[in-house]
């Protein structure tokens, strides 16, 4: 994004300065949604991290360390849930993808750190941060990166059992791929 200089005005009042600062914030705010997100693809090379998933239904790259090499890409489904009072329960009033990377060597006996991707569209991730529906139970949701079309998220608690082999190296991936494709919607 390029910023234009304003120049500065000799006399200004506190107010003019405070409107001129709106104004500049207003403007880069307009212009980071007009671009929308960063595209999720080929922005970026991770040093040390090599290995690169790939989707193009979804336009996301997701970069992985070398130790990755091998790794298997499963897809599973996330349900968000409205309360529907007059009813008085909940229901699935939303449904997207989730596009979990997982480890070589991965096995029933001896499970290892999976990244699970969520796939919002924007309309669901902005429905979801109103409070229109929620998914799944506690933790936070972490916005990885975004395209025009789609956010990527992932739950704070991920990575919640340390004790699970890989759980430092796919949360160090996780962490440099978000800081890679700042800023996020939620931060705009």
């Amino acid at each position: 994004m390029t910023r234009t200089r304003l120049p500065l005005l000799s006399s200004s009042t506190d107010a003019q300065r405070r409107a001129l600062e709106k104004f500049s914030w207003f403007a880069s705010v307009v212009l980071l949604l007009a671009g929308g997100c960063r595209n999720g693809t080929g922005a970026h090379h991770l040093s040390g991290l090599p290995l690169r998933y790939h989707n193009a239904h979804y336009a996301l790259e997701f970069s992985l360390p070398a130790s990755w090499q091998g790794y298997s890409v499963l897809t599973q489904q996330w349900e968000g849930q409205s309360y529907i009072p007059a009813r008085d329960e909940l229901m699935v009033t939303e449904q997207g993808p989730i596009i979990v990377l997982r480890q070589p060597g991965w096995r029933d006996d001896q499970p290892s750190q999976d990244v699970p991707l969520l796939v919002f569209t924007r309309g669901q991730w902005e429905a979801m941060q109103n409070g229109k529906f929620s998914v799944g139970a506690g933790g936070v949701w972490q916005e990885i990166m975004c395209n025009s079309s789609f956010v990527f998220v992932i739950s704070s608690r991920f990575n919640a059992n340390d004790s699970l082999k890989g759980w430092a190296e796919a949360t160090d991936a996780v962490e440099r791929n978000r800081a890679a494709h700042a800023p996020h919607l939620n931060e705009l």
